[in-house]
C-alpha cells in the first residue's frame, strides 16, 4: 500500500508504541488520527504531526458507538485501523478485580472488536484497507500474573486471523503484531509483578527475550503495511515459538484456500 495521503486512526497514540507509529506514519505521509484518553498528549502531538486528535476512552462503549461515522465525516474515510490501545494486569487469578478483568477485556479485546466491525463496511465497498492488531507473545505463550492480559491477546490474535479469513478477497489486509519486551511504561509496569519478573529473567538468562524500541516496532509496522505483511514479530529470537504458535491458523487457512467464504454471509 502506498501510504502517501492515506488516513490512519490510531489507538492509545498518546504515548509509547501508538506515538511512535503515529510519527513513523505521519513520515510516510499519512495523515494520522490520534485517539486516546490522555487530551494534552494527543493534541499536542497531532500538531506536532498535523495530524487530527480523538478524545476517547475505548473501554466506553458509548464513546465507541457510531466513532468511526463520526471520524469519516469530518476527516476522512479511513484507509488503516490501528488497534493499538491496551492495558495490562499485575495480579494471580484469584486476585483480580472483578472490575479490573472487566476492564482489561473491554480495553484488548472487545475495543477492537467493535472499531474492526464499524470499520469493515466502508473499506470493502472502496476495496481497499488495512487493519493492524497490538498483540502481544503474551497470545501465544503463558505469563504468570497476566492470566487476564494473556487471554485478551489471544482472542485479539485469533479475532485478527478470522476476519484475515472473512475479508479474502476484497482488498482488506491484516497485521497482528506479536511483542515481547518494549522499552514502554507499560513494559516497566508488568515488571514490577515480582512473579512475572522471576520468569521473564529466566528467559533473559536462557537469550530468549530482548528489548525492542518503540520506533523500531513503529517502524516494522508500517512496512507490514506497505508490503502487506500478514505478522510482525518481536523479539526475533522467539520467531520459532511464534511460529509454532501461528501454525494451526495458517495450515487451516491453507486448507480452505480458494473456498468463497462471503457468499454465505446473511
Amino acid at each position: 500500500m502506498d501510504l502517501s495521503n492515506t488516513c490512519v486512526l490510531i489507538t492509545g497514540a498518546s504515548k509509547g508504541i501508538g506515538a511512535s507509529m503515529a510519527r513513523a506514519f505521519a513520515q510516510h505521509g499519512s495523515h494520522v488520527i490520534l485517539a486516546a484518553r490522555s487530551v494534552n498528549e494527543i493534541d499536542r502531538l497531532a500538531n506536532e504531526l498535523n495530524g487530527s486528535s480523538l478524545p476517547l476512552d475505548v473501554a466506553n462503549p458509548e464513546q465507541l458507538a457510531g466513532v468511526i461515522d463520526r471520524v469519516e465525516a469530518d476527516v476522512a474515510p479511513i484507509d488503516i485501523l490501528v488497534n493499538n490501545a491496551g492495558i495490562e494486569t499485575e495480579e494471580f487469578a484469584e486476585d483480580i478485580d472483578e472490575n479490573r478483568m472487566r476492564e482489561v477485556l473491554t480495553t484488548n479485546l472487545l475495543a477492537p472488536m467493535r472499531l474492526t466491525r464499524q470499520v469493515l463496511p466502508g473499506m470493502i465497498e472502496r476495496g481497499r484497507g488495512h487493519l493492524l492488531y497490538t498483540s502481544s507473545m503474551a497470545a501465544i505463550t503463558p505469563a504468570p500474573g497476566l492470566a487476564a492480559y494473556c487471554a485478551s491477546k489471544a482472542g485479539l490474535t485469533r479475532f485478527a486471523e478470522t476476519v484475515r479469513m472473512e475479508t479474502d478477497g476484497t482488498g482488506i489486509n491484516v497485521t497482528t503484531m506479536h511483542l515481547g519486551p518494549v522499552d514502554t511504561e507499560m513494559w516497566s509496569r508488568v515488571t514490577n509483578n515480582p512473579a512475572f519478573d522471576q520468569a521473564q529473567r529466566r528467559l533473559r538468562r536462557l537469550r530468549m527475550l530482548a528489548d525492542v524500541t518503540p520506533e523500531k516496532v513503529a517502524a516494522d509496522a508500517v512496512q507490514a503495511v506497505i508490503k502487506q505483511k500478514r505478522e510482525v514479530r518481536h523479539p526475533k529470537r522467539l520467531w520459532p515459538t511464534m511460529a509454532l504458535g501461528a501454525a494451526p491458523g495458517r495450515i487451516t487457512e491453507f486448507l480452505v484456500r480458494g473456498v468463497n467464504h462471503r457468499i454465505h454471509k446473511t
